[in-house]
């Protein structure tokens, strides 16, 4: 029975898409599903379908909502069509408008055996903290499980925040980690699928440009990146694996 899980986060900036890779890891078999305005996963397109996000959000408010729905029917139709584990990576103030629509399938969806689940990426950033419990409330009429993890890219979130979350909710942590400016580097380019595929490969390219110093940090940083943003997904790679 196909089952997908749905990453979201209505504030930019939270790290969501970080997630999105590190659970493509978890489950290389897994399909993705990118909702942005532009494309972001480029180097996971042979397992993507990407749908651009055109309604502005002043748009989908003057109509009640009616930009929107034609705005999704593509994703939506998508997931209906899942024939196994979907990652959806649900671009910034989309979730909003996208969660109800899925809401309103959800019978629909689950005639043909699809389960969703969702995964809400946290920070102490205040748009974050709002948004969170707002999108863990759309998602608790249809979703299976719920998810959150705690980016502490901007510092720890408050404990009286994350209790605040509910109960029934699954809280996973990813550390800030300080990377080299040059391994961060890598990663934008590559993202964590080139750690994991390319980057033992590329030791000696990267001693001959930056000297064998610098090419140990950017690797030994690369790899515990990955490894933990992989630990802050695995609850929810569990999931959907089954």
């Amino acid at each position: 029975m196909p089952r997908i899980l749905l990453v979201a986060q209505d504030k930019g900036g939270s790290g969501k898409t970080v997630l999105v890779r590190a659970l493509a890891e978890c489950l290389p078999a897994a399909r993705l599903i990118e909702i942005e305005a532009g494309r972001r996963l480029v180097e996971l397109d042979d397992r993507l379908a990407f749908f651009p996000v055109r309604a502005e959000r002043g748009e989908i408010n003057r109509t009640g909502g009616q930009a929107a729905r034609a705005e999704f029917d593509g994703v939506l139709n998508a997931m209906a069509a899942a024939e196994g584990p979907v990652i959806v990576d649900v671009g910034a103030n989309t979730a909003g408008s996208l969660l109800p629509l899925i809401r309103e399938a959800s019978g629909r969806y689950g005639r043909r055996g699809i389960t969703f689940a969702l995964l809400v990426v946290l920070t102490s950033e205040p748009g974050a903290l709002a948004n969170a419990p707002v999108l863990l409330d759309l998602a608790a009429p249809f979703a299976a499980a719920r998810f959150v993890v705690e980016n502490q890219i901007e510092g720890p979130v408050e404990p009286a925040a994350l209790k605040a979350l509910g109960k029934g909710v699954t809280l996973s942590r990813l550390e800030r980690l300080s990377l080299d400016a040059r391994a961060n580097e890598l990663l934008q380019k590559g993202g964590l699928r080139f750690i994991g595929e390319d980057l033992a490969g590329a030791e000696d390219n990267l001693a001959a440009q930056f000297g064998f110093a610098e090419a140990g940090r950017i690797i030994e940083d690369l790899t515990a990146f990955r490894a933990r943003a992989m630990a802050a997904a695995a609850p929810a790679a569990a999931w959907l694996e089954g």
